[in-house]
């Protein structure tokens, strides 16, 4: 039975109703969707990036509720596609009629911001324009999304030494992230007084796979759901994202906990 039916609104087709998967798309099938005149939605998101993360929660929740099924698609990947005439920022979210965009959420739109933070005003926005079903809640058909299964560190690296006079500094960062390049001068400050304290160790995450593999080892290990970068592990403490009393904290241990100083990587 369809929630909000009029004559405003339109279905997708059938194969999106009834579940609520997920389905990553390419180039390629994404032309051959628009060619087809197919009426669908995307998730556009960039990995590691707390703001995909956070909204990601918000259209996995809505999904579920009311069992779709939605493709998404990295925002590196749009640029030569019908997407990029219109996304210009991520996250995003696309709906298309008959091959046709209709509308998308803006990430740097006050007025789209409600719709990134709620599932109810998501579905407000999105019931606009789509028919939603009304769903039953017992319904087998239902899959709440899988959680992340323990992963132990088993990547050698080979370039980092544990030395009981230095604390190593893990950083995990994105090309491209305003907050990671924040942190960068924030660490290359400290150099000139602090150097002999410290040893840092950078990652770039959203486009090396191995070192997205070490963030979520490191993570698991840590203890900490890491949704985006810039994700920061020194000693014993790690912070996600980017505050700027952060780096008050992390210069205090610097200073206060660089000898024979916990190592995620070296301490078991």
């Amino acid at each position: 039975m369809l929630f909000n039916r009029n004559s405003n609104t339109f279905s997708f087709e059938k194969k999106y109703y009834g579940s609520n998967k997920f389905i990553e798309l390419n180039e390629e099938i994404l032309n051959n969707l628009v060619d087809n005149k197919e009426s669908f939605g995307i998730f556009i998101y960039q990995p590691l990036c707390i703001n995909s993360y956070n909204f990601n929660k918000v259209v996995t929740e809505f999904a579920y509720q009311y069992q779709m099924n939605l493709y998404k698609m990295p925002f590196s990947k749009i640029e030569n596609t019908i997407l990029n005439r219109k996304i210009k920022y991520y996250p995003s979210f696309v709906i298309f009629k008959k091959g046709i965009i209709v509308d998308y959420l803006d990430a740097e739109s006050d007025q789209d911001l409600a719709a990134y933070n709620s599932v109810a005003e998501f579905k407000k926005w999105f019931g606009k324009y789509v028919n939603i079903r009304q769903v039953n809640k017992d319904s087998n058909n239902q899959e709440k999304p899988e959680t992340d299964k323990d992963i132990q560190i088993n990547t050698v690296l080979n370039n980092i030494k544990y030395d009981k006079e230095k604390i190593n500094i893990y950083f995990f960062w994105g090309d491209g992230c305003p907050h990671c390049d924040k942190l960068f001068k924030f660490f290359n400050s400290l150099e000139m007084e602090f150097g002999k304290y410290f040893t840092l160790h950078s990652f770039e995450v959203w486009k090396n796979k191995e070192n997205k593999n070490l963030l979520d080892q490191f993570s698991k290990k840590m203890k900490d759901e890491v949704g985006g970068v810039p994700y920061v592990i020194i000693g014993n403490e790690s912070f996600v994202g980017y505050r700027e009393e952060y780096e008050t904290k992390i210069l205090e241990i610097i200073k206060d906990e660089y000898q024979d100083s916990y190592d995620v990587y070296f301490s078991k």
